[in-house]
């Protein structure tokens, strides 16, 4: 009777154990990775973010462009955008320019690359700690406008090349570091609606505003074309890199590149690829960019019948600014790398519309010693 009832008494314990376990340790569930183009998606704890203190060329967005003129003065150039806003130039030396997006009269977006006072708490070349000592950096930014909710959130690499940082007159600035020193480049001042449009972050919540082209030019537009060039110069000196040649041969060749894109598009892309360019186009919106993989742009090359060894460049639509969308590929990892090489290289850039096509090849002095060396 002994042994029965302590065999009985141990059952109960082991089938206490069994049923209890579930509760005390309950299995973990498994993690899945999301994939984006490489980029690593990272989730953040949202938090409420904070607004500074508006100063320098913050204190000018959303205000009549008569109020920057008084003080700063007149442009050097006036610009047609082709969009629904006019850009204005200040500074004649690559160390002091500045772009300007005039709306209806009013300023919606300053690009600085200057250092100036104006860009205080900021300064140019300055790294993420040094803005980690003076501000909070948020993932998460939750606000309304024209009584719509909205929701923004950044990733991880967003946080550490293009963080988003608010002032409390309601407007934004983001902050371009460059891949290659991850130092600040430059800083782009920017209303609700401006950020809405260009939205170059995950809008977990509401819908970027649509594109509105306006008097866009047929043909290629050199004015667009020349501005990118000049952009791009600018971020690859900063870089300690040569900046690039500009020459009619490689202008021709881009935009016969841009023309044979439209003609060999079957020769190009997959059919799924093909549709998310046609929706891309229907949209016209900057949350659906479409943008050429490098194999993509190989076969294009290759069609072009130009080589694929010492070649390389971007293709993207629809662009909003030409300068925004540099100070993107230079702060994003993906696309940072076909602006980072070494050598003397020539460019030429194809901008058509909301399109553009830049195409980097070497000089043939480059092309010669790399042969030689083989």
């Amino acid at each position: 009777m002994r042994r029965f009832l302590a065999f009985l008494g141990i059952f109960l314990v082991v089938l206490t154990i069994g049923y209890l376990e579930p509760v005390f340790f309950p299995a973990e569930k498994p993690q899945h990775v999301a994939e984006d183009s490489g980029r690593q998606n990272v989730s953040h704890t949202a938090l409420p973010y904070e607004e500074i203190k508006t100063s320098g060329y913050a204190e000018y967005v959303g205000k009549p462009a008569s109020k920057f003129i008084e003080k700063f003065g007149e442009p050097v150039e006036k610009q047609a955008s082709g969009m629904s806003y006019e850009v204005w130039t200040y500074g004649e030396k690559d160390s002091d320019y500045l772009e300007l997006n005039i709306q209806d009269d009013n300023i919606s977006m300053i690009k600085a690359f200057n250092d100036s006072k104006e860009l205080s708490p900021f300064s140019i070349g300055m790294n993420l700690s040094d803005i980690s000592e003076r501000m909070t950096i948020y993932s998460d930014f939750a606000f309304t406008y024209n009584e719509m909710n909205y929701n923004i959130e950044l990733t991880e690499e967003d946080m550490n090349y293009r963080p988003l940082i608010a002032f409390d007159n309601q407007t934004f600035a983001i902050l371009f570091f460059n891949q290659g020193k991850s130092e600040l480049a430059a800083v782009v001042y920017l209303a609700k609606e401006a950020l809405l449009t260009l939205m170059p972050y995950q809008l977990i919540e509401g819908e970027a505003r649509p594109l509105l082209p306006k008097d866009q030019l047929a043909g290629f537009d050199p004015v667009k074309s020349n501005q990118m060039v000049r952009v791009i110069n600018m971020l690859r000196s900063d870089e300690g890199l040569p900046t690039y040649h500009v020459n009619t041969e490689n202008q021709k060749n881009a935009q016969k590149l841009f023309e044979l894109l439209s003609k060999q598009q079957k020769n190009i892309f997959s059919m799924e690829r093909l549709e998310n360019w046609q929706f891309s186009k229907e949209q016209l919106s900057a949350t659906e960019m479409f943008t050429l993989s490098n194999d993509e742009y190989q076969k294009l090359l290759k069609l072009g019948q130009l080589d694929k060894k010492n070649a390389t460049g971007m293709y993207t639509e629809p662009i909003y600014d030409p300068t925004f969308t540099v100070l993107s590929w230079f702060s994003d990892s993906l696309y940072h790398s076909r602006f980072a090489h070494e050598g003397n290289e020539n460019i030429g850039v194809a901008f058509s519309k909301a399109s553009v096509l830049v195409l980097i090849q070497e000089t043939e002095k480059e092309i010669s010693q790399t042969e030689d060396s083989e």
